[in-house]
């Protein structure tokens, strides 16, 4: 299963999204338009959270969520 991050929080905090725990991968492009990054993937393979590279934003499993 693929999930889309999206959020309308401040893009100048750092994020941290739930995703559920049944996600494989999930997509990243900043958030902010035009003003955010080129969409990339990530994978969890088998870890429970993952990071953007460009802008730092966390994505974590919901059962794995501190």
């Amino acid at each position: 299963m693929n999930q889309k991050a999206s959020s309308n929080q401040n893009s100048k905090d750092l994020e941290t999204f739930n995703v559920a725990d049944d996600v494989d991968q999930v997509s990243c492009d900043g958030g902010s338009g035009p003003l955010g990054h080129p969409q990339v993937w990530y994978s969890f393979d088998g870890k429970t959270k993952v990071a953007c590279h460009y802008c730092g934003r966390k994505f974590v499993k919901a059962s794995h969520n501190s």
